[in-house]
């Protein structure tokens, strides 16, 4: 699972000064159960009005597109993941950042 890849990375992503977060349609509700579950060390957030995800063009009818976006402390888009392999991904990430 693509969110327990940047779990087990979480202390590198910190050590990077990297700020990491999820954002799904599901509810705050939900995305607590399932932070609690996985014991995920960063925030969920929700997307139930599918806002983000439209203006990031990571929506589909049903679930959001995983995607991962790389953002500077500016604001800016640095990079964008596609095509994503939810084994490697987050140490992927780490690699190409540091």
């Amino acid at each position: 699972m693509q969110a327990c890849g940047f779990r087990d990375d979480y202390d590198k992503y910190l050590k990077s000064n990297i700020v990491v977060f999820g954002i799904s349609y599901d509810s705050p509700r939900a995305l607590k159960k399932f932070k609690e579950k996985w014991k995920l060390p960063f925030n969920l957030l929700s997307d139930s009005k599918k806002d983000v995800a439209v203006k990031y063009g990571a929506n589909t009818p049903l679930w959001t597109k995983r995607i991962t976006f790389v953002i500077n402390e500016k604001g800016y888009i640095e990079k964008i993941y596609r095509k994503i392999n939810v084994n490697t991904h987050a140490e992927k990430i780490l690699s190409e950042i540091n």
